[in-house]
């Protein structure tokens, strides 16, 4: 039998994290009911075993790791920053901006200035994407914690 999830409320949702080298268990039944359920699964494969030098090639093996997870850590940077483009005209450089500003802001001053830059016209109106799209975004980055529907409140 393979995976069979079943969410019945409006705002269920379904969050997975997963390590490069694990496998997904596909045999089980997932029913969640309940308007605000969330189910969290959590899956990280073990890294592979490897002998270090004993001398001081030690210290570039740090330098090395350290690049790799400032790259990883930009990486993301940049998916998001791809994802919001549409959403500022496709102005890249206003979605740096905006990352930046709402860097460790607290959520109802993150929704204010939401409601700036559409009234500045920084940050498009087409279709409720503001409401809608734009919380989506930044509520998968982590960089917006709260319901849609606390967004939904705030953003006019």
């Amino acid at each position: 039998m393979g995976r069979k999830i079943t969410m019945t409320g409006r705002n269920a949702r379904y969050v997975e994290h997963r390590g490069v080298n694990a496998t997904p268990d596909n045999d089980r039944e997932i029913r969640m009911e309940g308007e605000d359920a969330v189910y969290q699964e959590y899956a990280y494969g073990q890294a592979a075993q490897r002998e270090e030098p004993a001398d001081a090639a030690n210290d570039d093996v740090a330098v090395l790791l350290a690049a790799s997870a400032e790259g990883v850590a930009a990486l993301n940077e940049e998916e998001v920053i791809e994802e919001l483009r549409p959403i500022f005209f496709n102005n890249e450089n206003d979605a740096r901006q905006f990352l930046k500003e709402i860097a460790g802001m607290q959520s109802n001053d993150v929704t204010d200035l939401v409601n700036r830059w559409v009234e500045d016209k920084r940050i498009s109106d087409y279709g409720n994407s503001r409401k809608g799209a734009l919380w989506v975004i930044l509520h998968k980055a982590g960089l917006y914690t709260k319901s849609r529907q606390n967004w939904c409140r705030r953003v006019y």
